[in-house]
């Protein structure tokens, strides 16, 4: 289990793919029908569903009771869909305060010749 301590500042966890195929598509749009509008490109509330993605993937295993604290993301530019979305995750920084165990993870999602999509910030209170 990863424990807050595990936690240091510019190590990376590696790199996650999720494929933006049909599958995944189809019940994107039975969730939300009126983003299929955004077609060929990815919606964007799709973001966090591909970064979130590739947390549960290589951040692992994780200590049960972890509180998501906050997430923000800057975009440059959105994959089309059927376009495979490479996603590295690396520790920014971890803070012990007031007795929580706050650790801040980067996230950069690329496309497979390294085309910036998206960037962004994951708040954690770790729990062990």
């Amino acid at each position: 289990m990863i424990s807050f301590e595990d936690f240091q500042p510019g190590h990376s966890f590696g790199r996650a793919a999720v494929t933006l195929d049909d599958d995944l598509m189809e019940k994107w749009f039975s969730l939300f029908p009126a983003d299929a509008e955004c077609a060929p490109f990815m919606p964007e509330g799709m973001t966090a569903v591909l970064v979130m993605n590739s947390y549960m993937e290589l951040v692992s295993p994780r200590p049960p009771g972890n509180i998501h604290a906050s997430q923000r993301f800057t975009t440059r530019s959105f994959p089309k869909i059927s376009d495979t979305v490479f996603t590295q995750i690396a520790c920014g920084g971890k803070t012990l305060k007031n007795g929580r165990r706050w650790v801040d993870l980067e996230t950069q999602s690329t496309s497979e010749d390294g085309r910036l999509f998206f960037t962004g910030t994951m708040r954690t209170i770790w729990a062990a």
